[in-house]
């Protein structure tokens, strides 16, 4: 009886675990078009499954004194963001010191790139005559600016390292990269 009673406080300690730590919404987010962040990432006022998590997907983060981590999950109709679709960002840079938009896997790891390009950054992009980045999220990286979403759901990551103060301040009134969805495929 005592050895079930372990074995069944076990299992839905570690289920409890999995759901708070993968499924269950985080501390409440910033929401700013496609982009989501949150504001206690990175600092001592965030709980402690979600600092767990921050430490299990987000290999080498820095702290929230030093950059400010955007994520977008889903495109503006909510749907999840898949390689069988092709995207652009488009916008003025981020008013940081540094930035970089780089796409994920399901793994939380980099897409395999043929160019080895993985991402996007302020030292790399070029940008148009109106001052605005365009960054193609194609399957094989193609266009201009080009990330690799790779064959299936991709997620992308924006770092803001030295973010403006106003921008630290109040991080919702960012004007960051807008998503334009071009052709999918079946």
């Amino acid at each position: 009886m005592g050895l079930a009673a372990l074995v069944v406080g076990v299992a839905l300690g570690a289920g409890s675990l999995w759901y708070m730590l993968f499924r269950a919404a985080p501390t409440p987010y910033v929401s700013v078009g496609i982009w989501r962040m949150n504001p206690l990432a990175g600092s001592t006022g965030n709980d402690p499954y979600s600092r767990l998590r921050i430490a299990i997907t987000s290999i080498l983060a820095l702290n929230k004194s030093e950059t400010i981590y955007f994520e977008a999950l889903a495109d503006n109709d909510g749907a999840p963001l898949t390689a069988a679709c092709d995207y652009t960002l488009i916008g003025q840079p981020p008013a940081a010191r540094w930035w970089s938009v780089t796409a994920y896997g399901p793994d939380d790891m980099l897409i395999a790139s043929d160019s080895g390009r993985y991402s996007a950054s302020a030292a790399s992009a070029t940008t148009l005559a109106t001052g605005e980045v365009e960054i193609a999220l194609t399957p094989d990286g193609s266009g201009p600016n080009g990330i690799a979403t790779g064959s299936g759901r991709f997620e992308l990551l924006l770092r803001l390292y030295q973010p403006a103060p106003d921008l630290a301040a109040a991080p919702e009134s960012a004007p960051l990269f807008r998503l334009v969805k071009g052709a999918c495929r079946a």
